[in-house]
């Protein structure tokens, strides 16, 4: 079927128009926060309710756009950790690296699109997730085979194992930037434990959870006991006494 020069143009025209409603809308998130009405999305971006309703059906559809732009983003930042780092708990690190990166260099605008009333995104964040379940899975894969498990048992243990590090991620991300966001630190009148989860800061805390995921709850408290015995022998014979 042929195209019409004009057709093309419009189409064109209208992409180009909607790609830059959405990195305006992305900005004002970063700057506002994701609780804006499309009012204030309108007058942040400076245009009109219905200029906006041009390109998108609802709020909904314009959080599904900036969605996809930021699981773009995550999805292009997690492909070159795969192919540049190589040795499986080295990636876990980096994946986990980038994607409290990503959460932390704008809560806003993590929080606009993975809102439970974002249900446009649904879609683009299952299948989102399910591509860095793959990508973790399958640094997971040459762990695995050190066992002497079958092939086909691997890939199976490695899809769960992916699975679980991405939603242990996930969750972990998800409560650090919730604490962070009351800006309150631990000894300001926020709870213990929350002051004391803002207070880690993101190189601190991906470190943390690579050893979650990779050593386990076991390993990371047997490596504690062995330091603090460590510890306490070399006090021991550094004491004159």
């Amino acid at each position: 079927m042929r195209v019409d020069g004009r057709d093309a143009r419009w189409a064109e025209h209208r992409s180009s128009r909607r790609a830059e409603l959405v990195r305006a809308a992305r900005r004002a998130v970063h700057h506002r926060g994701p609780d804006l009405s499309m009012d204030d999305l309108a007058a942040e971006i400076g245009t009109s309710k219905s200029i906006i309703y041009r390109y998108f059906t609802d709020k909904s559809g314009l959080q599904g756009a900036v969605g996809a732009a930021v699981i773009d983003d995550l999805r292009a930042a997690l492909g070159e950790v795969g192919e540049r780092v190589t040795r499986p708990r080295d990636r876990i690190a980096a994946m986990v690296d980038v994607y409290l990166g990503i959460v932390e260099s704008s809560a806003g605008v993590y929080a606009f699109v993975t809102q439970p009333e974002a249900t446009a995104t649904a879609g683009a964040l299952r299948g989102f997730v399910a591509e860095i379940e793959d990508i973790v899975a399958e640094a997971l894969l040459p762990v695995l085979r050190h066992g002497g498990g079958a092939a086909e048992e691997d890939h199976a243990l490695a899809a769960l194992w992916g699975a679980g590090v991405v939603g242990h991620v996930r969750s972990v991300a998800e409560r650090w930037i919730a604490a962070r966001s009351t800006g309150l630190p631990a000894d300001d009148g926020a709870p213990a434990v929350e002051g004391g989860i803002a207070a880690l800061d993101r190189a601190a805390l991906a470190a943390h959870i690579t050893d979650w995921l990779w050593t386990g709850a076991m390993g990371v408290a047997r490596r504690s006991r062995n330091a603090s015995t460590r510890t306490e022998t070399d006090d021991a014979i550094g004491d004159p006494s």
